[in-house]
């Protein structure tokens, strides 16, 4: 039976808190702060981007919302984690933050698939995910060449929106944003290096987990239980889709 491994390419943590005023005379004080892990940055408007090329990640705070990213995650999900609990801990050292409006993670990954058509993936995908009526199928078309499979929904008090289809790997830049210009990569050459490294053929998966009112005491607890979640949801639908 061939082996199908999950390829973890993105992680995106987003923050959403109130707004606070006492972020502007802070925000230098924060950047300095931030230096050990992130060695550059740039100011955009109001918000800071702090950038690590070399372990293509990045984090944005603003005075109310931080964003963490980290590119060609293999093997760096413990990395993720540290860095985004150390980003929250020394942010609320400056600017105490009470609760969280919404806090998410989000992963990008991926399931190559060698050797095989997207109207092939596409089948095997549909016969797992979706209705396969003959009468619907009548509607709509007699050959199916693409589909996307979205769905919202809750469990355990978190809150999804997953998405998963055949990808290839000339449409990755349009699924998933990998930061060319804006960080992470420091040159094009080593950005299309990159995504050549994608097999031709993938199953995408596309899966945003998400709380709303989590209190600053709780964050560690949600993202060990947010990371946990979305890998275990990729990987029981990797395995229900292949078969292994």
């Amino acid at each position: 039976m061939a082996e199908y491994k999950v390829e973890k390419k993105k992680i995106v943590f987003n923050a959403d808190f109130k707004p606070s005023v006492e972020f502007f005379p802070k925000q230098y004080d924060l950047i300095k702060k931030y230096n050990e892990d992130f060695l550059s940055w740039e100011l955009s408007g109001t918000a800071f981007t702090m950038q690590d090329k070399a372990g293509h990640s990045s984090a944005t705070v603003t005075h109310k919302k931080i964003i963490f990213e980290l590119d060609d995650a293999n093997g760096k999900v413990d990395l993720a984690k540290e860095r985004i609990s150390k980003i929250l801990r020394l942010y609320n050292e400056s600017l105490s933050i009470e609760s969280f409006l919404r806090l998410g993670v989000r992963f990008f990954m991926f399931v190559p698939m060698q050797e095989i058509k997207k109207e092939e993936l596409s089948d095997i995908i549909q016969a797992k995910l979706f209705a396969n009526n003959k009468e619907l199928n009548e509607i709509l078309s007699e050959k199916l060449n693409d589909l996307a499979y979205i769905r919202d929904y809750s469990r355990d008090s978190f809150l999804y929106h997953l998405k998963c289809g055949p990808m290839p790997r000339e449409h990755i830049p349009t699924w998933v944003d990998f930061g060319e210009n804006k960080h992470r990569f420091e040159t094009t050459k080593a950005f299309k290096e990159y995504l050549d490294s994608f097999p031709e053929m993938s199953i995408f998966f596309d899966i945003d987990c998400y709380k709303s009112d989590v209190a600053f005491g709780d964050t560690d607890l949600f993202l060990a239980k947010a990371f946990d979640n979305c890998l275990q949801t990729v990987s029981q639908l990797k395995k229900y889709i292949l078969g292994a």
